[in-house]
């Protein structure tokens, strides 16, 4: 991947050598930053082609991309040829087109489609480290340095990360008007074990009027947040993470520097305490099948049938929840926001190794996180058709309840780059930045970001690890059986698998990463 690094540097000086020889006389893709963001007279456009993955694919999607190159012809000389694609279908088309060599400026990627990290290796994405603080300096700048860490291979950076919510933070998303009917004091939870007693009430007093309200749902996702730790393989699944001194657990093992999470003390107790919820009837009759049906489950919480569950939040979410469900709902973070490596691979953006404008197409993207006006547009579509304004810094997309489908609505749009340089939809509270602000300065830092796992040396056995997870884990993590029989067992069937071999493999690599920096 260096030669690509060395031909972008030199790409960089000559542009930035030759720029008075050309601001005059119009060059294209080789016009100089400064001349060409101006607007000025240059009639020369580059055409930017942008494959992107989002979902569904809005019907107006053409009309707001043709109202968007209106403005960024004129503002960088510059228009998309915009291919977009639902994401079920990118997942398998953008590798093909990749891989067939098939001509693209940029494209989304990510650590669930297109594979940021596979790709990287493939020397499909340019190498942007010494570009973007030339072509997206605002971007660069204001993007924190912990998510330029976390997407960088080998000290060099492919893509530009969505700066969004800085990592996640696992808690319980509830019923407000329900807690507050049952006379619940929710300020009373601190810790996973503190829900015992909120939920042996919500059964007595839904039973006693005849409602039997399932207790809590989420489960199958609840353990890294009731004891959050660090994922080594960037898998949290998979058995091998680090503590995080913060959080305070794992004391009896983090010396080892990576461990099985699913041999500690930690894990056992856990599944000892939902065991107990499962046995008391907190969490319905079948609840690996029920946290499996988020549909089933939303229109359970919202008709009160289910009074909480587990989510990974992001700020504004409880608002919105409440706009939205009939009845009031609130959130307890049962930790502060984790950042780690791969907090930042939900979604980026790459240039193409063989982009031909690699000046340009960062500086679209930098329009994409820093003009309110792109933000805005991009995400909730033209202004008096697809949303009215209210006020200088919020949008309506139902046009004051008169519109129920306005053919272009991609309300938070993270896909896109950054929410920040938006008008934010209504649905948000009016404060939705400064949630945003307190959570990312709440957020802890992993201790080893910037680390990514190479699986190739052990894929045999994550994918074997991978299917004994998928057998016991639910199970466990739902309390549909008892903890002390059926651990040993996964343990067994984890060592019996490979788990000391990917134990070893990701100690490795580890050290050797830290050895680097």
């Amino acid at each position: 991947m260096r030669h690509f690094s060395k031909r972008m540097a030199a790409f960089a000086m000559a542009t930035t050598m030759t720029a008075g020889l050309l601001a005059g006389c119009g060059g294209g893709s080789g016009s100089s930053k400064n001349n060409s963001s101006s607007g000025g007279d240059n009639k020369d456009i580059t055409t930017l082609t942008w494959y992107m993955s989002i979902n569904p694919v809005a019907a107006d999607t053409d009309k707001v991309i043709q109202k968007l190159n209106e403005y960024t012809r004129e503002r960088i000389g510059v228009e998309i040829d915009y291919k977009v694609i639902a994401n079920p279908d990118y997942k398998e088309k953008m590798p093909n087109l990749i891989n067939a060599g098939e001509y693209f400026d940029i494209c989304f990627t990510s650590n669930w489609t297109t594979d940021y990290l596979q790709f990287v290796g493939k020397d499909a994405f340019m190498d942007i480290t010494e570009l973007l603080p030339q072509y997206a300096k605002e971007t660069y700048d204001f993007i924190p340095g912990a998510l330029w860490d976390a997407v960088k291979v080998n000290g060099s950076i492919y893509g530009v990360p969505s700066y969004k919510e800085m990592g996640y933070q696992g808690g319980i998303i509830y019923n407000s008007d329900m807690a507050e009917a049952y006379g619940l004091d929710m300020s009373t939870v601190k810790t996973f074990e503190d829900y015992t007693k909120i939920l042996e009430t919500v059964a007595e007093k839904s039973k006693a009027e005849g409602k039997n309200v399932i207790g809590v749902s989420g489960l199958t996702g609840a353990w890294s947040m009731a004891v959050p730790y660090e994922s080594i393989t960037g898998n949290p699944k998979l058995p091998a993470a680090a503590a995080v001194p913060e959080f305070n657990n794992f004391k009896d093992v983090a010396s080892q520097g990576v461990f099985n999470q699913y041999a500690s003390e930690e894990y056992m107790n856990y599944c000892q305490t939902i065991r107990q919820w499962n046995k008391a009837g907190y969490l319905g009759g079948d609840p690996v099948n029920y946290d499996s049906d988020t549909a089933n489950r939303d229109n359970d919480f919202n008709n009160g049938a289910l009074f909480s569950y587990f989510i990974q939040y992001a700020p504004g979410t409880a608002e919105s929840m409440t706009a939205s469900s009939g009845h009031g709902v609130e959130f307890i973070p049962l930790m502060n926001p984790l950042f780690e490596t791969r907090s930042a691979m939900g979604g980026l953006l790459a240039i193409s190794s063989a982009s031909e404008h690699p000046d340009k197409a960062l500086e679209f993207i930098n329009l994409l996180n820093t003009d309110k006006y792109v933000g805005t547009l991009i995400r909730h579509g033209i202004e008096g058709q697809h949303h009215s304004a209210v006020g200088e810094n919020q949008v309506d997309k139902t046009m004051g309840g008169t519109l129920t489908d306005n053919g272009y609505d991609y309300t938070y749009g993270w896909q896109f780059g950054t929410p920040f340089n938006q008008k934010w939809d209504i649905s948000y509270p009016e404060n939705i930045e400064e949630l945003f602000k307190e959570y990312n300065e709440s957020a802890v830092i992993s201790p080893n970001n910037g680390f990514t796992f190479d699986a190739v040396p052990v894929e045999t056995q994550v994918a074997a690890l991978t299917n004994v997870i998928s057998e016991y884990a639910p199970s466990l993590e739902t309390g549909s059986v008892e903890p002390s029989e059926y651990i040993p067992k996964f343990l067994d069937a984890l060592k019996a698998n490979g788990a000391e071999a990917l134990l070893q493999e990701a100690n490795k690599q580890l050290t050797e990463f830290k050895a680097g920096n």
